[in-house]
């Protein structure tokens, strides 16, 4: 290993690999300094740069210097890295900033107080060690966040931040086992090819937080493009992209439910309109907790709102519809000028009557949803063809409607 492997300048060009993902992240948060976690991960990398630079002066300039402040700075940067991923995964506290200095302090405290360190082996276990907790520390957090932000990238630094504490371990055992002999100048295969693994490591890692912080700007950026910002649920754009490709094939189950709350310009006009933007959201959350699984719950309107169930009949949309009308009307907004209650008015159309056409589909349940309000609101009107008594909309031959209370 030593006839080819010049650790000098493999430290150097590690460094400058380094330097460039350090000016790369500081230049990304300095557009974006809401995201603290990029500021974090620079400065990692700035102590790392300065950290291989000093080691690769070893014997140029004192010990103190790349031996013990060298590896001072070195645990700093674990440190700051386990913070920036706290920042990240949004599981920073109060403390933090203490414990990500506290690796750094332990092995000054231990260099000034004590001739352990006269031991290169000894060095390298207390090193290592302290990493080896930093990077589990991080691998906590990464694997408890995955499942609120469900990233590619959360993923990889998962696994190369394990792989990474996993060949600390080898390290201290390899350390006790079987020693290092200070006196051997030549380079031992295993540090040489830990110094490789390192190198790796840390080009690898700057390059995966590069791309995590990317992913998550267009994952937000889609969230906002698709999400009603009031409510929380699909938008009409997402609700249509996400249901016309269900419509495609000859099943003839489905169902579209539309609702509409009854009176809800009287809430604006008596109550105001913080308290009808709250009222908007009470029934988005009942529509959401009441929707079953599989089920595409949307705002597509001022106080309108839709469900599509992809494999319901007919019938088990009714019974969805009559359930969350009783949930809305139990529902009791708080407001200054008194309690306000809700009802919801529901129409359903089924693809079985109507057909995967969503235009028709749509039209049949916006139909039993006007039969539903001209029949006195807080009710639930169902699209049915070829229904003796059922009821028109006013101007139109569809869809035809009956009532369910």
């Amino acid at each position: 290993m030593d006839g080819f492997l010049d650790i000098p300048t493999l430290l150097f060009t590690v460094s400058a690999a380094s330097f460039c993902i350090c000016v790369s992240l500081i230049l990304i948060w300095s557009s974006s300094r809401s995201e603290t976690c990029i500021l974090s991960w620079g400065v990692t990398f700035g102590l790392a740069v300065l950290t291989m630079t000093l080691v690769a002066l070893r014997g140029h300039i004192p010990d103190v210097l790349s031996v013990t402040t060298a590896n001072a700075i070195l645990l700093a940067s674990f440190g700051v890295l386990w913070l920036g991923y706290r920042q990240f995964t949004g599981f920073a506290g109060r403390f933090d900033r203490w414990i990500a200095g506290a690796g750094a302090l332990i092995w000054v405290v231990i260099a000034a107080t004590s001739s352990l360190f006269d031991d290169m082996n000894a060095r390298s276990i207390v090193l290592s060690g302290i990493e080896f907790v930093y990077f589990v520390f991080i691998v906590i957090d990464l694997v408890r966040h995955y499942q609120d932000e469900p990233l590619p990238s959360v993923g990889l630094n998962t696994v190369l931040i394990g792989a990474h504490a996993a060949v600390q371990v080898y390290r201290i055992a390899s350390s006790i086992a079987a020693p290092l002999d200070p006196s051997i100048i030549a380079l031992p295969n295993t540090l040489g090819l830990g110094l490789i693994e390192s190198s790796i490591f840390v080009v690898f890692l700057g390059l995966l937080q590069l791309v995590m912080i990317g992913q998550r700007s267009e994952r937000r950026y889609r969230i906002v493009a698709e999400t009603d910002s009031l409510t929380g649920l699909a938008n009409r754009r997402h609700f249509l992209d996400r249901i016309l490709p269900t419509l495609i094939g000859d099943d003839e189950r489905g169902a579209l439910i539309l609702f509409d709350i009854d009176h809800f310009k009287s809430v604006n006009d008596t109550h105001g309109h913080p308290t009808g933007d709250r009222t908007l959201v009470a029934f988005a959350a009942t529509l959401a907790a009441a929707a079953p699984a599989g089920g595409i719950a949307a705002r597509v309107g001022g106080e309108e709102f839709a469900l599509f169930l992809p494999k319901a009949a007919t019938e088990e949309a009714i019974a969805v519809a009559d359930r969350i009308r009783r949930m809305t009307a139990d529902l009791r907004i708080a407001a200054t000028t008194g309690t306000v209650s809700l009802t919801v008015s529901c129409g359903v159309a089924g693809i079985g009557e109507t057909g995967p056409d969503f235009q028709t589909l749509h039209a049949a349940a916006d139909g039993a949803l006007y039969a539903a309000k001209s029949a006195g609101r807080n009710q639930v009107a169902i699209h049915r063809p070829s229904s003796p008594g059922a009821q028109t909309r006013p101007g139109s031959a569809e869809p035809v409607a009956m009532i369910a209370r």
